[in-house]
């Protein structure tokens, strides 16, 4: 009796985990687009204000407004990551893994079809000086791109040297100049 008692317990308890983990590693906030369509707002209202370092934060942010996971924010320096950081997070951590890059058609179309399966992904651009900058990947549609010359991911973008790029909805191409693609590293976070 004690023995299928503890093998049943294992059961109940495996499964839940099981269930825990998969709930946990493919969350999407319902109300993404307009949660995120706000916070395009508040930072175009923050970017206004000179010297606001407050306006960092929209980036990272914006992972945890649309999926969910707060993997961009570091607790230890008690704030959101900026770009360069967070490139340097993604090469390091084994959560994330790099799918390719902007330039193979294959690399646009599986971030599209992780976005939409839920999954976090994001496009990486970081320049030999070391400025870059990150692009959430959002749920949607590949969207044919005139000047890339292929169909991209729909996307979301805080610039915060420039503000008024910024977008939510909009395609991957918008965030970045095609002379830029061979430089844009797409990741995704595994689950």
């Amino acid at each position: 009796m004690k023995t299928s008692y503890r093998i049943i317990t294992f059961g109940i308890i495996s499964l839940l985990l099981i269930i825990a983990s998969a709930v946990q590693g493919q969350s999407l906030n319902n109300n993404w687009n307009n949660d995120l369509k706000n916070s395009l707002q508040q930072f175009l209202t923050c970017s206004s204000t000179p010297g606001s370092q407050a306006c960092t934060k929209f980036l990272g942010e914006s992972l945890n407004t649309i999926y969910k996971i707060n993997d961009f924010y570091s607790s230890k320096s008690g704030r959101y990551m900026v770009p360069s950081e967070i490139a340097s997070y993604l090469k390091d951590n084994k959560q994330w893994s790099m799918i390719g890059h902007s330039y193979e058609q294959t690399v646009l179309s599986k971030a599209q079809d992780l976005a939409n399966a839920k999954k976090a992904v994001v496009a990486v651009y970081m320049s030999e000086s070391g400025a870059g900058h990150v692009v959430v990947i959002t749920p949607g549609k590949l969207q044919s791109s005139g000047s890339w010359g292929l169909s991209v991911p729909n996307a979301a973008s805080f610039f915060v040297t420039q503000p008024d790029k910024s977008f939510v909805d909009k395609s991957l191409s918008f965030a970045f100049a095609k002379t830029m693609m061979k430089d844009v590293v797409i990741y995704a976070r595994n689950y």
